[in-house]
């Protein structure tokens, strides 16, 4: 019992000086987060996830030995639609004197002219990112502007960029989905951008980091902010539903005291779940596991540090606002359908077998 007391005492004074010295917090992350603006961009980016294959694996001496004996150069086809063949003819011609173009097939043959559609297979000098391939397909585009045209090819297409602007709009969906659902599981107004202030800082810290580690994956760079706010945004959430109990019955600086006090071993431990899981993926022969866990349990932590030291201050700063803004739930809280669930299983369970 004696120990018991002594860890809530320690507890209780570490909560104390992160409440009381928030303004000093302020400006560390203030500072922290200008910094991290400009470090974000100094992280390198793997695009090549084939780089994370083990050399023992088949696969990886396999595209060595490729790489080693052949080059693998850019290609594209172009059909141009409603057009005579002696009209193809003369566009294939201008379309071979293009530089950067080794060769163009096409011919009078059902396999590149058929109903009046011309297909042409173009092979160019350089791989389908080179400058050199995405100028003679510029050309060409050029050449054709003026006909029915359709491309199939990979040059100049980033499929690393394209997967990063897609995880973009993912988050921005996810965001407008919290916000939402925060919105209608609150109590107050003003206790949703307490939340994603807190996240939002936390992210920005992950992002500016990652350049520490030297290289990281584009996997790891795209999806690390989106899968941050899925697993940590519910240690936020926490706190302020502590702090919104404590503070029925105490000031704004005593209830978060009271409130952090108790959330710190209540979110640690919750965290250890996932930061297990997440050191599970270190353990995969594919080395992008590695990389992965790495990323992701590094956004955990400073989740958990800006959840402890920057969101004490901001609900104390912000308590005026967040009280003017009460309003009532519109939904109930998680752990209430998850009572009502257990409550109900023994029902539901046998009637969703009856009905298969």
């Amino acid at each position: 019992m004696e120990q018991k007391k002594e860890k809530g005492n320690f507890m209780e004074k570490l909560a104390t000086v992160i409440v009381d010295k928030r303004n000093v917090f302020f400006l560390v992350y203030i500072f922290a987060c200008v910094v991290c603006i400009f470090t974000m961009n100094l992280t390198q980016v793997e695009n090549d996830v084939t780089k994370y294959l083990s050399e023992e694996t088949e696969t990886r001496q396999g595209l060595d030995t490729m790489n080693e004996h052949f080059a693998s150069f850019a290609s594209a086809r172009i059909m141009i639609s409603n057009i005579t063949y002696d009209d193809a003819k003369d566009l294939y011609d201008e379309i071979i004197e293009v530089d950067g173009i080794t060769m163009v097939d096409f011919n009078n043959t059902e396999s590149y002219y058929k109903d009046a559609n011309a297909m042409m297979s173009v092979s160019f000098e350089d791989e389908a990112l080179d400058a050199g391939a995405i100028k003679a397909l510029d050309e060409i585009k050029v050449i054709l502007e003026d006909y029915d045209v359709s491309y199939d090819t990979v040059v100049g297409y980033d499929e690393n960029a394209d997967i990063a602007a897609q995880m973009t709009e993912i988050l921005a969906i996810g965001v407008v989905i919290i916000f939402i659902a925060l919105i209608l599981t609150s109590t107050a107004y003003m206790e949703v951008p307490v939340l994603l202030m807190t996240f939002g800082v936390a992210a920005l810290l992950n992002m500016g980091t990652n350049f520490l580690l030297g290289k990281i994956s584009f996997i790891s760079d795209s999806i690390a902010v989106v899968l941050q706010l899925a697993l940590a945004i519910d240690y936020a959430i926490i706190l302020a539903h502590r702090f919104s109990a404590e503070h029925e019955s105490l000031p704004a600086r005593d209830a978060c005291i009271k409130a952090l006090s108790k959330a710190i071993p209540e979110i640690a431990s919750s965290s250890l779940t996932t930061i297990s899981g997440l050191a599970a993926l270190g353990f995969m022969e594919f080395g992008i596991g590695l990389d992965m866990a790495v990323v992701l349990i590094k956004s955990i932590l400073l989740s958990l540090l800006s959840v402890f030291t920057l969101m004490p201050g901001l609900l104390v700063l912000l308590c005026p606002l967040i009280d003017k803004t009460k309003h009532k739930k519109l939904l109930p809280d998680v752990s209430v359908i998850g009572r009502f669930c257990n409550k109900s299983k023994k029902f539901i369970v046998p009637v969703f077998v009856l009905i298969l």
